[in-house]
């Protein structure tokens, strides 16, 4: 990497929340695996309380720094990255990433040859390199209607909306879809230029959805998965201790992109369909833990009960 570059290619942006490790290893990954353009790399720090800004600054002295003086969340501390970015791309990258590949060349490669696409994002995977969610449908009624009488389940051969779609091996050219995964997101600067970034109504979740969204309704890029482009993404860490927490911005996130792009009464219809779905989950998960109580079960009853109880009563949790 070129240090000290006034328009690299690409600025690759990271938010931060008490992960130090995880980041650490992810921008050794990004050293290790990137090369053949300019990059910068941005790290908007989220009030973390872990050492990370310590850790950035001794061990990557390069990086442009922003520290926020408390959380803020994903949405606005995203902003705060891409403020800085002068690339004429720009990577999203979460914390919790390892680069399987030269996956940021392969992306901006994508872009730089398919000049109707405005963003792009390539194919994650799990630790034991399984497939991840990398894409998927837009959360809405009709979705709502096929997980609540559980379709996908009773007929996995049909094609119906899927908030999120693991991409089995058979995927091996890049398609058009509705929305990409943030994870690991290239957008075109242009785009931003265009419509702006995120809506910062949204704390956490949901703001790539309702920027993909954004670009698909109001302008006319399009949005492609690339799957040559691959990186492990671990999921989740910065909440794997406040789970109920996490699912309390889901829906919090899913009321304000229902409210916003169609309504409250339909905001209210699709989350009843989201709570009789988890309802039926909630029971049956309850007969497992009688029947073989262990700690997992119990867990799982758990999370089912908090999606019910947050889909119903949408809010936002204070930081």
């Amino acid at each position: 990497m070129k240090k000290g570059l006034s328009n690299p290619d690409v600025s690759i942006v990271f938010t931060n929340w008490n992960v130090r490790e995880l980041l650490r290893n992810c921008l050794l990954s990004v050293s290790e695996k990137t090369e053949g353009f300019t990059y910068e790399v941005i790290v908007v720090d989220d009030g973390s309380s872990d050492g990370s800004v310590g850790m950035l600054r001794r061990e990557f002295p390069h990086v442009k720094l922003v520290v926020n003086e408390r959380n803020l969340g994903v949405a606005k501390s995203y902003n705060r990255g891409v403020e800085l970015a002068s690339g004429k791309y720009i990577q999203m990258l979460n914390t919790d990433m390892i680069l399987v590949n030269n996956a940021i060349r392969i992306l901006m490669d994508f872009l730089e040859n398919h000049p109707e696409a405005g963003a792009c994002a390539g194919k994650l995977r799990n630790r034991d390199m399984s497939p991840q969610i990398s894409y998927g449908s837009f959360p809405s009624f009709t979705q709502a209607c096929a997980d609540a009488i559980f379709l996908k389940e009773l007929f996995p051969f049909l094609k119906v909306p899927s908030l999120g779609i693991s991409p089995d091996e058979s995927i091996t050219q890049p398609i058009e879809v509705e929305y990409l995964s943030g994870a690991g997101m290239m957008v075109r600067s242009r785009v931003i230029e265009e419509i702006g970034f995120f809506d910062e109504l949204y704390t956490s979740y949901c703001e790539e959805t309702d920027f993909c969204y954004r670009v698909r309704h109001q302008t006319n890029w399009k949005l492609y998965f690339v799957p040559a482009a691959e990186i492990v993404h671990f999921g989740g860490m910065s909440f794997q201790h406040v789970r109920e927490y996490q699912l309390r911005l889901l829906y919090s996130s899913y009321n304000k992109f229902f409210r916003k792009h169609h309504g409250s009464f339909y905001s209210l219809i699709t989350r009843i369909l989201y709570a009789i779905q988890y309802s039926i989950r909630f029971i049956f998960r309850c007969l497992a833990w009688f029947t073989k109580p262990t700690k997992d079960k119990k867990q799982k009853a758990a999370e089912a009960f908090w999606h019910v109880k947050y889909s119903l009563l949408p809010s936002e949790p204070e930081t």
